[in-house]
């Protein structure tokens, strides 16, 4: 991208330059047509030559593209433009090599009018609605998915399109679509720690992985290479326990073992240097030090949390801004004890799942500030953890059970075709 881009600001548009070369000519130059992966965007037919081949794998990824959020967006369309400009690149440095090849000495190239990019890009803001179809969980066990698993260990996380788990027992993350297991990947505790959470993160396109040895990305793209963030690190002794992020924004939240801090960190992609806001004691964050958070997630609006009155064994859920001031306080969950895990994962847009992977309990915290207890076929076994994926507009309730170790694939009713 370098070579094309210091091309593109060295000549004017409409300008001829006539290149005198030997016959000392390079070799071939080829770019692989796997790498064209990204959406396809109908102002790009203002650059040339692009073969039908990439056209038609990019299109297969622009009915996809409805799903990312504004900032996925973005990067995917840099990605394309850079990739298309690659691949024009290479044919025409092959066209001078051809000439070379065949004596052709004098070459001339001619430059068009660069289009401006700038006027290919829209910004626009949407107003931002509840789905209140997500105010209740309703299965397709016929169309399921079981898959059996080795490790009955909780860890468990979803992209658009896989879902990933931990198995403790082999050391390997592996992952799966809702059709198949995709492939194994050997995660080295030596080396990265013990992994105690996973999250997908929207806006970076990566796995993150808290381990006790710190915070690392991790990419089923590029499995092997784990990048480090050395820049978060443990906190007197308190070791990292779980992160939230969204699709929206590039912030994340980290929060500390037991609840003792929480830090507030911009990400930045493809890069280990995430930059410092804010970091927030248990002190600082509640007047009675009994108050205990076991998990916490994020939506572009709200941070959520589970919290733990270890003095009356009570849990709750607490909705707060992304200064950590709150909103909504004290939505308690009931059946819980001081045994109970009370783990926290979003569901639709204002929704989140919690589960009990102690107790094996599962419930739904509604757009209206409601905790309902679910109860059915699923529900009912030995429930660890449970995830929702959003999969080319099919929902999916992907739930982790033990005894015996499984994973569940369970399409959710399309409630709003059932309306009709």
């Amino acid at each position: 991208m370098a070579d094309t881009m210091s091309v593109l600001e060295m000549f004017s548009p409409n300008q001829n330059i006539s290149l005198k070369e030997t016959k000392n000519y390079r070799q071939n130059g080829s770019i692989n047509s796997n790498e064209i992966t990204t959406p396809s965007i109908k102002s790009l037919s203002l650059l040339e030559n692009i073969d039908k081949k990439s056209n038609d794998c990019l299109s297969l990824e622009h009915n996809q593209s409805d799903s990312l959020s504004a900032y996925e967006k973005l990067t995917t369309w840099k990605k394309s433009i850079e990739t298309y400009l690659n691949h024009i690149y290479f044919n025409k440095l092959t066209e001078i090599d051809n000439l070379l090849a065949h004596g052709q000495n004098q070459i001339d190239i001619i430059f068009k009018k660069i289009p401006s990019f700038e006027q290919l890009v829209t910004i626009t803001s949407q107003q931002q609605t509840i789905d209140h179809t997500y105010d209740d969980i309703e299965l397709d066990y016929t169309n399921s998915q079981l898959f059996d698993l080795t490790s009955n260990n909780t860890l468990l996380c979803t992209s658009n399109y896989y879902a990933l788990i931990y198995d403790d027992i082999t050391s390997n993350l592996i992952l799966y679509n809702n059709q198949s297991k995709l492939n194994s990947y050997l995660w080295n505790i030596d080396e990265y720690g013990q992994p105690c959470d996973l999250t997908y993160s929207y806006y970076l396109n990566i796995y993150c992985i808290i381990t006790n040895r710190g915070l690392f990305t991790w990419s089923y793209e590029n499995p092997f290479i784990p990048l480090y963030i050395d820049s978060i690190k443990p906190i007197h002794g308190n070791r990292l326990w779980t992160i939230a992020s969204t699709d929206t924004r590039s912030d994340v939240f980290i929060l500390f073992k037991s609840g003792n801090y929480i830090e507030r960190w911009n990400s930045k992609i493809d890069t280990k240097s995430w930059q410092h806001i804010k970091r927030w004691s248990n002190h600082e964050l509640f007047e009675r030090n009994d108050q205990r958070i076991r998990t916490i997630r994020m939506t572009s609006n709200y941070v959520a949390w589970t919290v733990e009155s270890t003095k009356i064994f009570e849990w709750r859920v607490d909705l707060l801004d992304y200064n950590l001031q709150i909103i909504r306080q004290g939505i308690k969950i009931d059946y819980l004890n001081k045994h109970s895990s009370c783990l926290l994962s979003n569901f639709g847009l204002e929704q989140y799942l919690i589960v009990d992977s102690n107790g094996h309990l599962l419930f739904l915290l509604d757009s209206n500030g409601y905790i309902n207890l679910k109860n059915d076929d699923i529900t009912n076994k030995r429930i660890n953890n449970a995830v929702f994926m959003n999969n080319n507009n099919q929902q999916w309730l992907i739930v982790r059970l033990e005894q015996p170790n499984q994973l569940h694939f369970i399409p959710l009713l399309n409630k709003t075709d059932n309306k009709k």
